[in-house]
């Protein structure tokens, strides 16, 4: 039973009791979603969503969803390139996974897939797991060959 109420309790702090308030990251999504429009098409800058959603440079209250808090801050242009790179990512994975031993395969998919539910519900753009998990899914296309010279 204990194990459960740690789970409940985990899914308590990621979303919050609906009934009682509307959860924070909820908010903030919201706020990313309107500053991105309000800024389209090129976006808020580096870093300003903090200071455009009136929280100053308090870098915890970001959008908690690194794909909205690229579209907020970088706009239309910013968020096609971390679509092109994340999805890039993901799309060169899958297609190299068969092609690949599988324990790299798993071994790459069990240190990204924590990484990328955590970029979509809590981390921001500065966080260097994310990139560092892309540069992983990215590895898959790389093959080491003995060179004879």
């Amino acid at each position: 039973m204990p194990k459960e109420v740690a789970i409940l309790r985990t899914l308590d702090r990621l979303f919050g009791d609906p009934v009682e308030a509307i959860p924070a990251r909820i908010l903030l999504w919201g706020e990313a979603l309107r500053w991105a429009g309000e800024a389209a098409p090129f976006g808020l800058g580096t870093g300003a969503f903090t200071l455009a959603a009136g929280t100053g440079d308090d870098r915890s209250l970001h959008p908690h969803n690194h794909a909205l808090e690229m579209l907020a801050e970088a706009g239309l242009p910013g968020f096609a390139c971390w679509l092109l790179a994340f999805g890039g990512g993901v799309a060169l994975a899958l297609r190299q996974a068969s092609l690949v031993a599988p324990g790299r395969a798993a071994r790459i998919a069990a240190l990204t897939l924590p990484v990328a539910l955590t970029a979509m519900v809590s981390t921001d753009l500065g966080n260097r797991m994310v990139w560092f998990a892309l540069g992983l899914l990215l590895s898959l296309g790389v093959e080491a060959r003995a060179r004879h010279v």
